[in-house]
């Protein structure tokens, strides 16, 4: 029933600006598809599921949609690397692949149910999203940053960097920033068996049309959601 948003700019802006979706003709959005639309793009954000439902209500392809998952994982990626200090410049592949797999797992544990839309109007439909957040992160530096913190200090106290040769230095700083990272993954998979439970936390979506009719939640909203769903 509805046309997909340009696909470039959609991946340029990451997983959601390419689910967005328009009514045809006089159609419009229906209470079913609100719902469908918002538990389709978290499905496919956060899990990288999705049924030809879904495909169908947004046109994508599976390809198209598993590029979008992809997109989500690297903007989760680029959120992670900045709140634990990691200097992707200086990342090997084999380390940034162990960070997006560390992360596709988490994600996939995102506890979320949404509830059927209700209409506000003749266009506009609030979708309510009971999330349970996921803690790993909190918890990680509750409980063991600070102490990592002091032994990887400790671990590379003694290192004189201005007394290496150039091509050493350049080594050294390789491997300190893969070591600093690839330590931060340890931490996160030695406590995601160990998760507390918060507590459930109702939020709002706004899923509108925008002036070329394309429904999309609010780049706010989803946010918003995405903050609740996996905080820092």
């Amino acid at each position: 029933m509805g046309r997909l948003r340009g696909r470039a700019a959609a991946l340029a802006a990451a997983a959601l600006l390419c689910l967005s979706l328009t009514a045809c003709g006089e159609t419009k959005m229906t209470v079913f598809d609100a719902t469908a639309y918002v538990k389709g793009v978290l499905d496919e954000t956060y899990k990288g599921t999705w049924n030809n439902a879904f495909l169908d209500l947004v046109e994508l392809t599976d390809g198209e949609a598993q590029d979008a998952y992809e997109a989500s994982l690297e903007q989760e990626y680029r959120r992670f690397a900045y709140q634990f200090d990691l200097d992707e410049s200086a990342l090997t592949e084999e380390t940034r692949q162990a960070v997006l797999d560390l992360l596709a797992e988490v994600c996939a544990k995102a506890q979320y149910s949404v509830q059927e839309a209700v209409p506000l109007d003749d266009t506009r439909y609030a979708v309510e999203v009971s999330v349970r957040p996921l803690g790993l992160f909190l918890q990680v530096r509750e409980d063991s940053l600070a102490d990592y913190q002091e032994a990887f200090a400790r671990k590379y106290a003694d290192t004189d960097l201005d007394a290496l040769p150039q091509d050493e230095q350049e080594q050294f700083r390789t491997d300190y920033e893969n070591d600093w990272a690839m330590g931060i993954v340890s931490l996160c998979r030695d406590t995601l068996g160990l998760l507390n439970q918060l507590d459930v936390v109702p939020i709002l979506v706004l899923v509108a049309p925008d002036d070329d009719g394309l429904y999309s939640m609010g780049d706010n909203d989803f946010s918003n959601l995405s903050a609740l769903i996996l905080p820092y």
